[in-house]
């Protein structure tokens, strides 16, 4: 019985550090210092006010990070779950160019951020606040906008090719006939 219970207990100990969510303050320092954390977990992170153009966060757990005041130019944020992240303010260029492909965004914080031309081909914002929002020239095809906040965000020049509009429907601009 004791030898069972021991093995449990290994066992659980050596898997629950991979299932448990939250930033390791060494992956965030990894982060900040060389801008290559892919698929890190840095959830509930506070990366206000860091520099972290041309990052890559390809894949990384960015689920509640505060990335206020944030220079995430040139990031690499594809297949990224940044839901629930706040984004307010960062530098008024958050995501310029940056690869948001497949990114999840739901609910994230996006206020005013300059996503002039960034690439969030299938990226899931459901929800997300993208109010104010710089969308000029962005790839948003086949994202999912259900439910967002679209109020005063400039969608000139975007590709909404299959896009799920915030009212479910879906969005032909940008679509080749």
């Amino acid at each position: 019985m004791l030898k069972k219970l021991l093995t449990w207990s290994l066992l659980l100990g050596a898997i629950w550090p991979h299932t448990a969510r939250g930033f390791d303050p060494v992956r965030v320092d990894q982060a900040k210092l060389t801008k290559h954390c892919p698929k890190c977990d840095l959830s509930e992170a506070d990366l206000a006010e860091e520099d972290l153009r041309g990052a890559n966060l390809q894949g990384a757990f960015l689920t509640g990070v505060d990335l206020e005041n944030a220079d995430l130019r040139q990031a690499d944020l594809r297949r990224a779950d940044l839901s629930l992240s706040f984004f307010w303010g960062s530098n008024s260029e958050v995501g310029l160019r940056a690869n948001a492909g497949g990114a999840n965004l739901r609910g994230a914080n996006l206020q005013g951020a300059d996503l002039e031309e960034a690439n969030m081909t299938g990226a899931d914002l459901e929800g997300a606040d993208l109010s104010g929002a710089n969308l000029f020239g962005a790839n948003l095809q086949s994202a999912n906008l259900r439910g967002t906040k679209l109020t005063t965000a400039d969608l000139s020049q975007a590709n909404l090719c299959n896009a799920v509009m915030p009212d479910g429907n879906r969005n032909r601009t940008g679509c080749r006939p």
